[in-house]
């Protein structure tokens, strides 16, 4: 395994360890040159109005993710102050729903939520959290489905940008930022997930997820390090 501890450890078993070592996954695939910053979900209906216990957050919003969600929020701020400074793309996911849930389709019947309130879109619950909200000039990508790619004008607006490097960043791991992630791979972007900015209600679901996408489809890697490279980009100059 590397040699930086990581959150994943403690849920990996010995035959794991020793398969990743043998099978030469999670090689580093850098960063490219023409980056943009993608913030997902980042919304109160995952987040909570404030860092407070998941069990007591959950009565409020079902979908919440616990504490975790604030501390990532921390994070995810001081990538988009550097963003801002550099001019660089910044995408945000609205996850929301028309008020009859006619949008949700097979999920309104796989879990016990699918017809409660707190996902409809423009109530505060979907608005992205104050720390992180969006500016006029940024990119808000309406979604249905897990990945931002399927059904979204997202990958035209990325080519008409020319990115070649996106920051993956927000919720869930397991769930809308691994599809997005998985689908960003399979686009030959080159996909970052910074560690300490993404969350997911249940803790193993997490670990696992970065472990696999760290192997397969991303660098998930020390925000400091994202940090560092953003710092190191020239500033975008916008285009007619």
């Amino acid at each position: 395994m590397e040699e930086r501890p990581r959150l994943w450890d403690r849920f990996l078993t010995e035959r794991d360890r020793q398969v990743y070592a043998a099978s030469g996954y999670g090689k580093r695939g850098g960063f490219g040159s023409r980056p943009a910053l993608f913030i997902i979900d980042v919304q109160y209906n995952f987040c909570g109005d404030g860092p407070e216990d998941i069990l007591d957050g959950l009565r409020t919003y079902r979908t919440h993710c616990g504490p975790e969600a604030w501390a990532a929020v921390a994070h995810i701020e001081r990538l988009l102050l550097l963003a801002r400074e550099k001019n660089l793309p910044i995408f945000y996911t609205e996850s929301a729903r028309r008020a009859d849930l006619r949008d949700s389709g097979v999920q309104v019947g796989k879990n016990h939520r699918g017809h409660e309130k707190t996902v409809i879109e423009g109530t505060h619950a979907t608005r992205v959290v104050a720390p992180l909200a969006p500016r006029p000039q940024d990119y808000l990508i309406g979604k249905r489905k897990p990945s931002c790619f399927f059904g979204t004008l997202f990958m035209s607006q990325l080519n008409f940008l020319d990115i070649d490097t996106l920051i993956l960043t927000g919720c869930t791991t397991s769930g809308c930022l691994r599809a997005t992630a998985v689908d960003a791979y399979s686009y030959n972007f080159k996909t970052i997930i910074p560690e300490e900015t993404a969350f997911d209600r249940f803790e193993a679901s997490h670990a696992i997820n970065l472990f696999d996408l760290n192997c397969k489809y991303a660098d998930v890697v020390p925000t400091d390090d994202v940090a560092a490279y953003l710092r190191s980009c020239p500033a975008r100059v916008e285009t007619p």
